[in-house]
């Protein structure tokens, strides 16, 4: 792999950030928004190449002055529907766009880069077993650093406050302990 890039903001974009410079993503450019900036500065410490605030920066320049056809894989991890165009846009002919997390929004989405540029689309359900032992097996080698990214522990009970403090942006990840 030699020209990456992933796209998104939520917290599900997080792991495919640490995982991404470990399966060998060179460069690494880490897209997200202004309010994002604590993840970005995260993704910069776990080996992103370049981050991209999408609300402030040309992502579409940024990413072809690494490549200029653009980006062999595209992993788009926000969540939402919307970001589906840029990485479709982002991705290199014959390149791949990965789909992580989903969002209930339906939008229109411009197909035509798919078609003209060969782009294969790749959907990603994490919430599997196979998924799960490899990151097993990344945590047991030492090759994932979760301290940098979960900023709160809490009893099961502190649920809302949890949840709130990843929403609001406070923490990148809250893990809840029974």
């Amino acid at each position: 792999m030699e020209h990456e890039g992933a796209v998104g903001q939520p917290v599900v974009r997080d792991g495919v950030e640490a995982a991404l410079p470990r399966a060998g993503a060179d460069p690494l450019v880490v897209v997200g928004l202004t309010s994002d900036a604590p993840r970005l500065e995260t993704a910069m410490r776990l080996g992103a190449t370049r981050v991209v605030d999408a609300q402030r920066e040309p992502v579409e320049e940024i990413v072809r002055g690494f490549h200029s056809l653009g980006a062999d894989l595209v992993c788009d991890a926000s969540g939402a529907s919307r970001p589906l165009d840029l990485a479709l846009a982002l991705a290199r002919p014959d390149g791949q766009v990965t789909k992580v997390g989903w969002s209930p929004d339906l939008v229109p989405v411009n197909v035509n880069p798919l078609v003209q540029k060969n782009v294969r689309l790749q959907g990603s359900f994490t919430h599997n077993y196979p998924v799960w032992e490899r990151v097993i097996h990344l945590l047991d080698r030492g090759l994932t650093h979760p301290e940098a990214i979960v900023g709160l522990t809490s009893p099961l009970g502190e649920w809302r406050e949890a949840f709130e403090a990843m929403h609001s942006g406070r923490v990148i990840k809250s893990v809840l302990i029974p």
